[in-house]
């Protein structure tokens, strides 16, 4: 993933739904936070990926690159949010794909930014002399399409396993939530509501991951379905530029087939802790 910082082109830039860029809100799924069933399992399943991502041989080693930052002003200063006059907090994304994303949707087109990959190790220190010229709260891949964000303290990060436990919650919420995305859409298309089922990954792309191969597989069936050849020209050109070819080719055998049952939660990604 990280080669992206080094062997990318210039001129070669990230892809995106044109959906997602036009309403990158659709409402959908609708909300289940006042169910406290839907919150207990939610919260287990973050529980159960917080814990697969931490076990070996998974768990991010502290000198091996984990995290991004973006460098402004021909990379002499990092890029920072103003929350209130005089507070500083720095965005730290867990992929160079969210950076970008991040760029590409909030920064001005052609600002000179550079990105800097960093492992728990070095971010730690970043944050030590960072607190020296007022920058001193972070937060970890913020959605660059909400306005609301989580703020954490650069001084609650004492020691590289702070860092990689908050990587670890960050990132297991992500997926767990991402899991639900996909669990909607895919009953949506099993009862032929392909509109909302696209709406709903289309909504996943926007707020939650494009990472995830299963979401652009799961869009180019859902395009079939539409006969939405746009649609279908992002999602494979998603997985060519994340060079998944072995994903590509099972998005060509639906193409040629014409049948899907819309297993999208039946791929694996290998990005998840799978289902006990």
């Amino acid at each position: 993933m990280f080669d992206w910082l080094r062997h990318r082109g210039k001129n070669e830039t990230m892809p995106e739904y044109s959906g997602a860029r036009e309403i990158p809100s659709r409402g959908v799924p609708p909300s289940r936070c006042s169910e406290q069933e839907a919150k207990e399992a939610f919260s287990a399943r973050c529980d159960s990926i917080q814990r697969w991502l931490c076990e070996s041989p998974r768990r991010p080693q502290v000198e091996s690159p984990l995290f991004v930052e973006i460098l402004t002003d021909s990379s002499r200063s990092v890029l920072t949010i103003e929350r209130t006059k005089g507070s500083h907090c720095m965005p730290v994304f867990s992929s160079p794909l969210r950076a970008a994303d991040y760029v590409r949707t909030l920064l001005p087109s052609g600002s000179p930014i550079t990105y800097l990959s960093s492992s728990p190790l070095e971010l730690l220190a970043m944050f030590r002399d960072l607190t020296q010229v007022g920058i001193d709260e972070f937060t970890l891949d913020r959605c660059p399409r909400c306005e609301v964000f989580c703020v954490i303290p650069t001084a609650s990060m004492t020691t590289t396993d702070d860092v990689i436990n908050c990587w670890s919650i960050f990132k297991s919420m992500e997926l767990a939530r991402f899991e639900q995305f996909l669990n909607y859409a895919q009953a949506a298309a099993r009862a032929q509501q392909f509109y909302t089922a696209r709406d709903v990954l289309l909504e996943a792309a926007a707020h939650v991951s494009v990472e995830d191969p299963r979401l652009h597989l799961s869009l180019g069936q859902i395009a079939l379905a539409l006969y939405d050849s746009e649609l279908l020209h992002e999602a494979k050109t998603f997985l060519r530029y994340l060079k998944l070819k072995e994903w590509e080719r099972r998005l060509d055998q639906f193409a040629q087939s014409r049948w899907s049952n819309y297993d999208f939660l039946g791929e694996d990604s290998g990005l998840s802790a799978p289902h006990q």
